[in-house]
């Protein structure tokens, strides 16, 4: 992180940590090394970066947005920029062009209609150049600038960062990016192939989903942060552990509803039947209203398209794939004998296009924190051949 030029990406599944490893990024950039002596990470001392943090939600377009967001955003640069002489009169130069292109709400910005013309994209490239090097130049930070980009996949057209971040290595090379994405490679999350590798060598964190072991972990925090007043058995925990399928965010889901639960009955130890009722609490009243929505929108009122479903999820091999002649037993078992219809629906978007084709018989979830939901969520509708 502290080379010159360098950028730092993380990348992997939905739900395996990537915000939760950004946060530490923030933390060790501004310092704090305590979870490197922790995991006995050698280091060299302290860094001192001037750290921003931004979640592109569903609100950036393109990379030019982003620059937008960055330099206005009060949590980024917008508080500091009229702080520096320089870097405001860099600001004052575009301040009524980018007051009509768009408008801050809480720190959020929104697109508005206006004939006016928009700030071009060279324009705001420049200005962020010359606002980041006017801050580093004020030496507030010795290690420089660093921004963290979470939610990078959400930006509808990412083309042309690349090469916006090529520029600021060799301009402004003490100002550093991380991104943070859903994908499974750099490539995938920039959709640009041509200098992604270059741009982000050696500094890739790909993540993987987490061991049984380390999810167990969790649950023992969880234990911990409440003295031991409320604790899970460990058939409990290693029920929890299996339904997560290496994701964090799934156990921390099931766990706290289980423990909520188990704090208004009064119960000071969860087993595994109360892990059921915590799942069935989970779904009934949505609450991840993202992943019950899509699941409500993949099965809709068919008995037979949820069964093969969730057949397709059970039967994913360790490879991430799906072979649908092991799938179609399962399903056969519970009562569908034309499997093929329904996965050839679960392919289009109007049910939610939560599995892709891979080749032919082989299929691939699209989303593996999703799968994770399939096999952990009770069924809508009554299984069969159980």
């Amino acid at each position: 992180m502290i080379a010159e030029g360098a950028n730092l990406a993380i990348v992997g599944n939905r739900g395996v940590g990537k915000s939760s490893l950004a946060r530490q990024i923030l933390n060790i950039a501004s310092g704090e090394n305590e979870i490197l002596d922790k995991l006995q990470i050698g280091h060299s001392g302290k860094l001192d970066f001037l750290s921003f943090y931004l979640a592109c939600g569903g609100r950036v377009n393109a990379y030019e947005d982003l620059l937008k967001h960055l330099l206005t955003t009060k949590d980024c640069l917008g508080d500091w920029v009229y702080d520096i002489p320089s870097a405001k009169r860099e600001m004052d130069s575009i301040d009524p062009q980018l007051r009509l292109g768009i408008v801050s709400l809480g720190g959020k910005m929104q697109t508005e209609t206006q004939s006016a013309p928009a700030v071009g994209q060279h324009e705001i490239e420049t200005v962020f150049l010359n606002v980041v090097s006017s801050l580093a130049s004020q030496r507030l930070a010795k290690s420089g600038l660093l921004f963290v980009i979470d939610e990078f996949d959400q930006i509808r057209d990412p083309s042309g960062f690349a090469g916006f971040l090529k520029s600021m290595a060799t301009n402004a090379p003490s100002v550093k990016f991380c991104v943070v994405g859903v994908a499974q490679d750099i490539q995938n999350l920039m959709k640009e192939h041509a200098s992604a590798d270059r741009l982000f060598a050696g500094s890739i964190i790909t993540l993987p989903g987490m061991s049984e072991s380390e999810l167990t972990e969790i649950v023992d925090i969880a234990e911990t942060a409440v003295h031991g007043a409320i604790t899970f058995t460990q058939d409990a925990k290693r029920s929890i552990s299996q339904l997560a399928q290496g994701h964090p965010y799934m156990v921390h889901l099931i766990g706290r509803y289980a423990l909520r639960e188990a704090n208004k009955q009064g119960r000071s130890e969860i087993d595994v039947g109360a892990v059921s009722e915590a799942l069935k609490s989970i779904a009934d009243r949505g609450a991840d209203p993202v992943l019950e929505g899509r699941y409500k929108k993949a099965v809709a009122a068919s008995p037979q398209r949820e069964a093969v479903l969730r057949a397709m999820a059970q039967s994913q091999g360790t490879d991430g794939e799906v072979f649908t002649t092991n799938a179609y037993k399962v399903a056969l078992d519970r009562g569908v004998d034309n499997s093929s219809q329904y996965v050839g629906q679960l392919v289009s978007d109007e049910y939610g296009s939560e599995l892709v084709k891979i080749r032919e018989r082989y299929y691939r979830f699209r989303d593996s924190l999703f799968r994770a939901y399939v096999c952990a969520r009770p069924a809508v509708f009554e299984e069969h051949g159980n």
